[in-house]
């Protein structure tokens, strides 16, 4: 019965040991987290969710503008920033998109786009305080009329 004890006292040491020389091993060759002064002059692209803003006229809704967008930063100053910067970035094309009345989704120009997207980044560096967002980039932007919605199709894109 002796026996049996210590064998499985001598288990459990074995196992633990060898658990903790594990964690310490892995611990010290863990690359480091790099330093904001090596990212200096780095620029990351940033790619944010999908998007669906409402398009309201006339007190109705018309339709759905569909979107995701991209940004270009610094590295160093997104690392440093207190908020994650795709969070402002979102919000702020929500609400150039929401509050914008001159636009017609069913008959955009190239020229809108332009617009849109310095606004965008016009109002998150505003936001910020400082220059964070160099960029912004459209991946996808189609409008889904009220109907198409019901539908299923994507009438009006």
């Amino acid at each position: 019965m002796i026996k049996l004890i210590l064998a499985g006292l001598w288990a459990c040491l074995i196992t633990l040991a060898a658990s903790y020389a594990a964690v310490s091993w892995h611990a010290n060759h863990a690359s480091p987290e790099p330093e904001p002064e090596r990212l200096a002059g780095v620029t990351e692209t940033v790619r944010t969710r999908m998007i669906s803003v409402p398009v309201i006229r006339s007190g109705l809704v018309q339709g759905y503008v569909v979107a995701q967008f991209s940004f270009t930063a610094e590295a160093a100053t997104l690392k440093r920033l207190p908020l994650k910067a795709d969070v402002v970035v979102l919000d702020e094309a929500f609400r150039a998109i929401y509050s914008e009345d001159g636009f017609d989704f069913r008959n955009m120009k190239k020229q809108d786009l332009g617009a849109l997207m310095k606004r965008i980044v016009e109002g998150s560096n505003q936001r910020f305080g400082t220059h964070v967002v160099q960029d912004a980039f459209i991946q996808e932007f189609s409008y889904v009329t009220k109907d198409g919605v019901r539908s299923g199709t994507k009438q009006g894109t």
